[in-house]
């Protein structure tokens, strides 16, 4: 344990983490990439926040049709519902829901949109389906008969914002009805003009009062519930009309399968640069050492050219894990883009969000993939490290992304950006080295994966096992040194001897002949099974 410590290379890891960074991260993926607030596809949240991804969708929003009020209130479902309720309220049966009362023959009726024709007509998301707005407004879920009072006192706003505003009319109504009475008070009644102006007074006091009594009488639960029972239905068929169409599928499609293929690029080529850095390390420093002090241009074209080969062939090796590489990347940005699109529905992400979630998918699908095929063929603990340093590699490389987008606004002085990504950089790099000693290399560490280790069942047996097999490598490299006085003719009947054999007695027996005929001696009885078993115990001690 204490060795696997000791034998931690803190400079070679933190250069491999910072080059890695540098060449992917906080290099080729601002070349390769273009993040922007709320990602590559248009969603309904999106654009009622004004966030477009497409120029496309922004200007169909903008170029959409004056608010045509006629158009509204003259739909066919419009008019058959205004007569339909009109036959109920006569009947007696007509219920309003705004102020949980049946409405009674007498009372002066509207019909209301509910969600109102003008925020329909003016919705983003409903322009993205590409919905009629004149259909949407007046579907039966969206209409509905009150007092005339509530309709043309709610005018144009939404159930929400008219019942918040509710208190303060009915105050406005309340002191218009006391400056009237005050007027009433002190009007003359001599003339039978005078006497007509103030019953005029009188009824317009009474109409007030009443109307006072129809906005206090609203149920204010009773409204709202009306109002989320439309919202459901208006904003179900929006969603279901443009998550389940042709061109959100396509335009996913298209830009997971375009950030796949750029990630994958960039993965593969951060790899090619990242080994081109290793070469040029030691051979920079070689070629100059050579040159400074007799300079002569065949053999420092001689350098170059050997230093190019040495990349290539670098590079060639490496081409199965580049391969591996842009494979990963592909997958990794293929499922970062669609998850970014899914957050997007319910969420408006940022730049940095993009790329974090970018990372994270990089080093999931890694994970991912070293769990399932683990091909080193590592032992359980050893691959649990290592999928815990490659998380733990995301983790570092999101703390650099948070800390570049810190130091963006900061850096504005010529080259900033590229200070900025170079300090990311470095601040992924250490944090890299941190977590993975922390997580695996520190004593803490070694002390909790060993008695991980220890709790697998058998782990003890395994051990002792272990043990047992260095021990007999070590027998059987001391014998491979002894020259065993056999010809080739020999040796060819004793192979085809053992061959011959049909059984482990046979085996034995043979094996037993021809230690005897050679004077080996071995630290067991051969067939004696408890001496055999007494030997591989002694292992053990």
């Amino acid at each position: 344990m204490q060795g696997q410590i000791a034998n931690y290379s803190w400079t070679e890891e933190l250069e491999k983490a910072v080059v890695n960074a540098l060449s992917t991260s906080f290099g080729l993926d601002f070349l390769l990439f273009q993040d922007k607030v709320g990602g590559d596809v248009n969603t309904i949240h999106n654009v009622r926040q004004g966030v477009y991804a497409t120029d496309e969708a922004k200007n169909a929003f903008a170029n959409r049709p004056e608010y045509d009020s006629t158009a509204y209130h003259t739909h066919d479902n419009y008019k058959a519902t205004g007569a339909h309720d009109k036959q109920q309220q006569q009947a007696g049966t007509l219920h309003d829901p705004y102020r949980n009362k049946t409405m009674g023959a007498g009372e002066s009726r509207n019909l209301d949109h509910v969600i109102s024709a003008y925020e329909v007509h003016n919705d983003p998301g409903r322009v993205l389906a590409g919905l009629s707005g004149v259909e949407l407004a007046n579907q039966s879920s969206n209409l509905q008969s009150t007092s005339e009072t509530v309709n043309k006192s709610k005018k144009q706003k939404s159930v929400s914002s008219y019942l918040e505003g509710l208190p303060n009319l009915i105050s406005q109504h309340q002191s218009s009805v006391a400056a009237d009475e005050k007027r009433l008070a002190e009007m003359p009644r001599n003339s039978p003009q005078e006497k007509h102006e103030a019953r005029v007074m009188e009824d317009r006091i009474a109409s007030k009062k009443n109307k006072i009594k129809e906005l206090e009488s609203i149920d204010v639960k009773g409204m709202k519930k009306r109002d989320a029972e439309a919202r459901a239905e208006y904003e179900k068929q929006i969603h279901d009309t443009y998550y389940q169409s042709k061109e959100f599928a396509k335009a996913t499609t298209h830009a997971a399968l375009n950030a796949g293929v750029n990630l994958g690029l960039r993965q593969a080529l951060g790899l090619v640069f990242a080994e081109v850095w290793f070469e040029l390390r030691t051979a920079i420093p070689r070629l100059v050492n050579e040159m400074k002090n007799d300079f002569s241009f065949t053999t420092f074209s001689k350098q170059i050219r050997d230093t190019l080969d040495a990349i290539w062939q670098r590079v060639t090796a490496k081409f199965a894990d580049i391969v591996s590489a842009f494979r990963t990347g592909a997958t990794a940005g293929f499922f970062g883009n669609i998850q970014n699109t899914i957050t997007n529905i319910f969420k408006t992400t940022s730049k940095q969000s993009s790329k974090i979630i970018r990372e994270l998918w990089v080093h999931v699908i890694g994970a991912i993939k070293l769990a399932i095929f683990n091909p080193e063929k590592l032992e359980l603990v050893p691959l649990c490290q290592a999928l815990v340093a490659m998380l733990s590699t995301g983790v570092a490389v999101v703390l650099g992304t948070l800390l570049h987008g810190y130091l963006l606004p900061l850096c504005t002085f010529p080259l900033g950006d590229e200070v900025a990504a170079f300090l990311s950089a470095l601040a992924t790099g250490i944090a890299t080295v941190g977590l993975n000693y922390f997580l695996i290399y520190s004593p803490f560490a070694q002390k909790l994966w060993h008695r991980f280790a220890m709790s697998m069942p058998y782990a003890q047996d395994v051990q002792k096992f272990r043990e047992i097999n260095a021990s007999l490598d070590k027998y059987l490299e001391d014998y491979s040194k002894l020259e065993f006085n056999m010809d080739a003719d020999d040796l060819f009947m004793f192979a085809f001897d053992l061959k011959e054999c049909n059984s482990e007695l046979e085996r034995n027996i043979v094996l037993r002949a021809q230690l005897e005929k050679q004077n080996v001696e071995v630290p067991f009885e051969m067939g004696n099974l408890a001496s055999t078993k007494g030997f591989l115990k002694s292992l053990i001690k």
